[in-house]
């Protein structure tokens, strides 16, 4: 029987999984597009993407009504134009990309008024969060810091915290050293989340050491930071669209589109990410080998008869979704393996 650790590392290991699978899928994809091959392999991206989705998404977005979804989705849209707008708009690509997400921020705003009794924001403006290591620790900022009940953690000789690029830019003007270890200052938390210290320590240094040999003092890629955002707001975009479906139809229809582009997005940057298994250069191959893997896993945890982390619904839930394992499979010419 699997203790709590267990079952949180089970779920680290899943989503790992469904997230290999789909870079897998996407490069496969590239490879047989137009073909009876390729309609397969779609098919297996897109049910990749929605176990992902139903994975977090149960106890999570369940919780949220519709009206808060769409908010969640509207910012994540805009949260990804910021980014491409601050970082990456020195290139036609990126103003692109930017524009695109602006465009399906608005499309959403628009969706949402064709909703029954919808009550949306619209697109308040974004803040950009990075999770950074300061040195020194100056009293003042300390104090500065437990006036505001920002949380942060003493490490060396400053601290890691979570700050606003503003409160990045005042703090380098001051002096201070500033390294941004984490674009996403939500993944620093996770890590912090799964209390492995000596994990944790190296995952620090490993970043403060690429941050301080880098012009911009940015120990995090831009590509993978990408990739997250977009992903997340796949997760985010398929819990509304699979809501709407039953409570607002024609705000269902609307979002098509929206997810679509995402899917789109998302797929280009999962066919850039690195080979999480270089052992095996063929992404059909690779596909197949994360499938096996993951049912293994997820039908295993699916039957534990206890929930000590509370993940049973989580895993129960991606079980239940099935897999296109046997079409994948016929699909590999025989001898291959």
């Amino acid at each position: 029987m699997a203790d709590r650790s267990e079952h949180v590392a089970a779920f680290d290991q899943i989503a790992a999984l469904l997230r290999a699978g789909a870079a897998a899928n996407a490069r496969a994809l590239q490879v047989h597009r137009g073909t009876s091959t390729g309609a397969v392999v779609e098919r297996q991206l897109e049910h990749t993407l929605d176990r992902l989705a139903v994975l977090y998404g149960r106890g999570t977005f369940e919780n949220l009504n519709s009206g808060e979804l769409f908010e969640a989705a509207i910012d994540g849209e805009l949260r990804m134009a910021r980014e491409l707008e601050t970082v990456a708009a020195r290139t036609s690509a990126g103003s692109v990309a930017a524009a695109g997400h602006v465009a399906s921020a608005r499309a959403l705003i628009d969706a949402a008024r064709l909703g029954v009794r919808l009550h949306v924001r619209g697109g308040a403006s974004v803040v950009i969060r990075r999770g950074v290591y300061v040195e020194p620790l100056r009293p003042e900022l300390e104090r500065s810091l437990a006036e505001r009940r920002e949380p942060y953690v003493r490490w060396r000789k400053g601290i890691v915290v979570a700050l606003s690029e503003d409160e990045v830019a005042e703090l380098r003007a001051a002096g201070d050293e500033v390294n941004v270890l984490f674009l996403d200052p939500d993944e620093m938390l996770d890590l912090y989340g799964r209390g492995d210290r000596p994990a944790t320590e190296a995952e620090l240094d490993r970043r403060l050491t690429i941050a301080r040999a880098a012009p911009d003092r940015v120990g995090d890629y831009r590509d993978r930071h990408r990739l997250r955002m977009l992903l997340y707001q796949s997760i985010v975009l398929r819990n509304l669209r699979d809501r709407l479906a039953a409570e607002h139809p024609a705000a269902h229809r609307a979002i098509q589109p929206i997810v679509a582009d995402n899917r789109a997005f998302l797929e280009t940057a999962l066919a850039a990410a690195p080979l999480s298994r270089a052992a095996l250069a063929d992404p059909l191959a690779a596909s197949i080998d994360h499938e096996r893997e993951l049912q293994a896993l997820v039908t295993r945890m699916a039957s534990e008869p206890e929930d000590p982390a509370g993940m049973r619904a989580r895993f129960r839930a991606v079980a239940d979704a099935g897999s296109h394992i046997v079409e994948l499979e016929q699909q590999y010419p025989p001898g291959k393996e």
